[in-house]
């Protein structure tokens, strides 16, 4: 497969478009949802250079399959393209026609396979977005909410991935009954499985005081009793808590496990929980300071498949109190605690490193039945109000930025100063000192904010979202015996599971995701809606880490292996690996770095 790079205009040997062209009649996509996600289609694909394009400064101009196609727009920080979705045509002998989202597709570079799987969901997510706007209508501003409740009344999706509410597998009663949005509450479903086939890491020295602290003794003993109903002894037995959704994806997978009794079905009983933003994740409504649990689905959204690894599942505990004990040891966050954790504290998985030759069924089935417990208490105990991180970026209502309160009251200046001491410095000392790389993407990030002034950072999902380099961690004995821990990790190779081969890796995990995944949004909000300039936005985070280095004496050339100044980095391209039909492969481009731009005088350029 050939991925043609971006070519400069001036190379480009292509048909001029005239610009009074720029506004075609008739060619705006009459549904918003489907122009929302050809607009997002199209940046990721001018974004990722999967076709080269001209930008003129206004319009974006380029071929697909030979189709001639023009957008207007910007380029943002990061090289991320920025498209109007009213404004993007195809052009037919010199006439603007609008853009048909599945012809689209099918002409994109890649494997045809992938790209039908790519339209179908695309359809879905334009799908659910419909009926998002027909039966959750938002008339009052969000910004009151407390944290679960904002949770569900965020219902934009990611504002890169074009498949932003795929969750292909769900029907539209599954979306009404188990997404986010609706705010349903829905008990778990328990199954009892034979002790040899689960592997489990608690944080209690017994089994039974684990299961009566997380679901109280009325509900454990209605648990024990449905065991002994069905001939099941503690003894033989152990518990372990399925979405209801994935339950029923999974009749025809558990049918002869079922049935030769290696699981039991006990049926749902205990507290009620509702989805969270990143839909694994579900918090409990019933009482709100328990666990927040992640349980694995069989489906589709945004760009993965949403089960677990079985191998992260019970280390995941190992993993957050390495990340607690390093945290711990260091004065640095003693004097700046603007960091904190949701330690996952409790994991159970199908053991599937006991599987033998004929248990394929064990195999089969540890991706899709496990449980992470996650500590809630982070979000409630500060005596903050804890916000979402997605919803600083997002626009209410009444036509102002969610934060818009927030930036009157303090000033925009002094409040991003105060976001980026909170937000992003803790997390660049943690790799800087530490040698330790969080993906700090919006989704795994919650503000504690006291009246909008922001105070403490929370992170979390560190299972499946921490990397480091064995030879720059400044505490190598502190780390994780991860041989020890599960059978995949004795042969493991680098860059597949924690354990990365260069540093070259950890600078891209955080840029990636901390910049420019994440905070882009910040800086492009900040100047459409206030008129801050991205460049002044790049330019005091640039200040901020310079302010951090001249304190950082004592490790000062571990800055200099992370290089964060280069004019070109590397970043992850996301829909080039969906269309590639090689989720296993890694897919990268080059793009502009505007933290370079800051430091070497030409912050005033257009990125």
């Amino acid at each position: 497969m050939s991925w043609p790079e971006v070519i400069a205009s001036e190379d480009v040997a292509s048909e001029e478009i005239a610009p009074e062209l720029s506004r075609p009649r008739q060619t705006a996509v009459n549904c918003p949802h489907r122009a929302r996600v050809l607009r997002q289609l199209l940046e990721a694909v001018l974004f990722e250079q999967i076709v080269p394009y001209r930008f003129d400064g206004r319009y974006f101009s380029f071929h697909i399959a030979g189709q001639a196609y023009r957008a207007r727009g910007r380029l943002s920080g990061f090289g991320r393209v920025r498209l109007v979705a009213g404004d993007i045509c195809q052009l037919n002998n010199g006439v603007a026609q609008r853009v048909d989202l599945a012809a689209l597709v099918q002409a994109l570079p890649g494997n045809p396979d992938a790209a039908q799987r790519l339209l179908q969901e695309l359809e879905q997510t334009i799908s659910f977005c419909r009926w998002n706007q027909q039966q959750l209508r938002r008339t009052e501003p969000r910004r009151g909410l407390g944290y679960i409740a904002l949770e569900s009344a965020i219902d934009e999706g990611h504002p890169y991935h074009p498949c932003f509410k795929a969750r292909s597998g769900f029907s539209l009663a599954d979306h009404a009954r188990y997404g986010p949005e609706a705010g349903q509450p829905f008990q778990l479903c328990w199954l009892a499985v034979r002790r040899p086939y689960l592997a489990m890491q608690l944080d209690c020295p017994s089994e039974t005081a684990f299961w009566q602290r997380e679901l109280g003794s009325a509900t454990w003993q209605q648990l024990c009793n449905a065991m002994l109903a069905e001939g099941a002894a503690l003894t033989d037995y152990a518990l372990l808590p399925v979405h209801p959704w994935q339950l029923n994806a999974l009749q025809q997978a558990i049918e002869q496990p079922v049935a030769r009794r290696h699981l039991i079905l006990l049926g749902s009983a205990g507290d009620y929980y509702q989805a969270g933003i990143s839909l694994r994740t579900l918090f409990n409504v019933s009482h709100n300071h328990k666990a927040n649990i992640k349980l694995p689905l069989n489906l589709v959204n945004s760009s993965s498949l949403r089960t677990i690894e079985p191998h992260s599942v019970c280390t995941a505990p190992r993993l957050s109190r390495w990340l607690q004990s390093v945290m711990a040891q260091d004065p640095w966050f003693e004097q700046n605690p603007a960091l904190a954790i949701q330690s996952e504290y409790a994991g159970l998985v199908l053991n599937d490193a006991a599987a033998s030759p004929e248990q394929h069924w064990l195999v089969k089935l540890a991706p899709s039945l496990s449980v992470i417990f996650r500590d809630s208490r982070p979000l409630l105990t500060s005596g903050y109000c804890a916000t979402p991180f997605v919803a600083l970026t997002l626009t209410e209502t009444d036509g102002a930025a969610f934060i818009a309160p927030w930036l009157q009251r303090y000033g925009i200046q002094n409040w991003l100063d105060r976001l980026i001491e909170v937000a992003v410095i803790p997390v660049w000392h943690l790799l800087v000192r530490h040698g330790i790389a969080l993906e700090t993407h919006a989704q795994n990030m919650t503000l504690l904010h006291d009246n909008g002034w922001p105070q403490q950072l929370v992170l979390r999902d560190f299972h499946e979202s921490l990397e480091f380099v064995s030879t720059f961690l400044a505490a190598p004995a502190l780390q994780p015996d991860f041989a020890g821990l599960h059978p995949d990790y004795r042969q493991g190779a680098d860059d597949r599971y924690y354990w990365m081969s260069s540093i070259e890796a950890l600078r891209e995990l955080l840029v990636d995701t901390l910049f420019v995944y994440n905070l882009t949004e910040m800086a492009f909000l900040l100047e459409q809606q206030f008129a801050y300039p991205e460049a002044l936005f790049w330019l005091r985070i640039d200040q901020a880490l310079s302010r951090y280095a001249a304190t950082a004496k004592g490790w000062s050339a571990r800055l200099a292996q992370l290089d964060l100044h280069q004019a070109q980095i590397q970043t992850e391209s996301l829909l080039r690996k969906k269309l590639s039909g090689q989720p296993g492969s890694e897919f990268h481009h080059s793009i502009t770095n505007p933290l370079y731009q800051s430091r070497h005088g030409a912050s005033d350029v257009i990125y």
